[in-house]
């Protein structure tokens, strides 16, 4: 049960994370679809979960970047994540920062 409740969790925190990159980055719902697909598969890749993926990027939508320049953002956040020990948020604000 515990188990279905931390599913059931995680997917309505994904679901506001993607809700909120479509409020700030103005995309429609098929754009988001496609974003969400491409998430899920860079997030396997760099070995972190599609919601922290989805986190990262909305830093940098917020900021007003969009398509490969976000993607490219996102994907040195979760590597040097992974390697410093520090969250993506942490890494993001370093990042922005510099």
């Amino acid at each position: 049960m515990s188990s279905l409740q931390g599913a059931y969790g995680y997917a309505q925190d994904l679901n506001a994370s993607l809700n909120s990159i479509r409020i700030v980055s103005g995309q429609s719902v098929e754009q988001m679809a496609r974003f969400a697909d491409q998430a899920n598969r860079s997030a396997q890749a760099l070995s972190t979960s599609t919601l922290a993926y989805t986190d990262a990027a909305l830093i940098f939508y917020q900021q007003g970047l969009t398509g490969d320049a976000v993607t490219e953002r996102v994907d040195t956040v979760l590597k040097l994540s992974n390697v410093t020990g520090d969250s993506a948020e942490q890494v993001s604000s370093y990042m922005t920062a510099i």
